[in-house]
């Protein structure tokens, strides 16, 4: 009878504090794509910022799988007329949490000080949610001195983690539908990916006329969907059914054209979202009848880089790296000579 009562309790702790267990802040989050099953890759003149007062501050939680979208977030630090005044041919969109300015100040130094590439116009801009904790008023703060300072943050009203990244991609899709129609292209790629955008412009440049329905990337096809309850992408049959998911580009780096965020927010009244960010626009892509594009060469795309080669990683267009750091590092070596190879 007591083994019997062992054997009951063990299981249900482990269930219990697997459940109680809440993931950190996105940079604490080292292993971010869930496997895939088949992976075909070789290798305004002035700064809008509203006042505190009259922020409706929305800082739920939602449960381990329920995400709180659609509802009515808004921008509390912003930038609306950016893409009126510049007319960017693209905008480069970059989800941060609040807290890490340092890879904020890293990509402005490299990759996202590069504002002209030939005749195109580039914009980037740093999306972020609400801090918590002790150093959250601190903080708020100095988020409002460099929004002032370098014009390049979007703030909305949510609680920035990891389990809310779905929010803030969605987030993204209603700035970009509400204020730059204008331009050619969004991209979103994650802070500590290594940008070229000379090869990324390059690219984009050969899509003549700009395609409609465009979304691309690193795409995954039949990537499973994790049933492990203490794997981090675990999702339960009753949030999604299906054993795979639709094709995705991967979160690290997708481009898309701009007739698409309307289309994802208008298919998101219709969908239940989940956490994984990049697989929930892959069902919305599925409802549309929209299938994900393979880049000219999705060579150039990498999510498991090698070791570092100037040759190689010069003629690539995003590579994950491992940290600020070395993202800066590898950046400035391409840049030290006009032939890196």
């Amino acid at each position: 009878m007591k083994w019997s009562l062992f054997f009951l309790l063990v299981p249900g702790t482990a269930l219990l504090l697997y459940f109680s267990y809440s993931p950190g802040q996105e940079e604490k989050i080292p292993q971010r794509y869930p496997p895939a099953k088949q992976q075909r890759t070789a290798a305004t003149s002035k700064d809008s910022v509203k006042e505190e007062p009259e922020m409706d501050t929305v800082q739920e939680e939602p449960g381990l799988y329920h995400v709180a979208y659609p509802r009515k977030y808004k921008f509390i630090l912003d930038q609306p007329n950016i893409c009126e005044q510049q007319k960017p041919f693209v905008v480069v969109m970059v989800p941060v949490p609040p807290g890490n300015a340092e890879a904020r100040s890293g990509i402005r130094r490299t990759w996202g000080g590069e504002k002209v590439v030939g005749d195109k116009v580039i914009v980037v801009l740093f999306i972020i949610g609400l801090h918590s904790g002790n150093d959250e008023e601190t903080l708020q703060e100095q988020l409002r001195n460099e929004s002032q300072q370098y014009k390049d943050l979007l703030q909305s009203n949510f609680l920035d983690s990891y389990k809310n990244l779905t929010i803030k991609t969605m987030m993204m899709m209603e700035w970009l539908s509400r204020n730059c129609q204008q331009a050619s292209f969004a991209v979103k790629v994650d802070a500590d990916v290594l940008l070229n955008m000379n090869n990324l412009i390059n690219m984009l440049v050969s899509l003549n006329p700009v395609p409609a329905n465009y979304m691309t990337g690193l795409v995954w096809y039949a990537s499973p969907v994790i049933r492990n309850p203490f794997n981090r992408f675990f999702l339960p049959y009753d949030v999604y059914p299906r054993d795979t998911y639709p094709p995705y580009p991967l979160g690290m780096c997708y481009i898309i054209s701009l007739d698409l965020p309307q289309k994802f927010i208008q298919e998101s009244k219709h969908i239940k979202p989940i956490c994984i960010e990049d697989a929930y626009l892959g069902m919305c892509l599925e409802n549309l009848g929209i299938v994900p594009t393979k880049p000219p060469n999705m060579e150039q795309f990498v999510v498991t880089p090698p070791q570092y080669n100037r040759c190689y990683y010069s003629g690539l267009i995003a590579v994950l790296t491992d940290n600020t750091n070395r993202m800066t590092s590898f950046w400035t070596d391409i840049h030290s000579t006009s032939n890196p190879c």
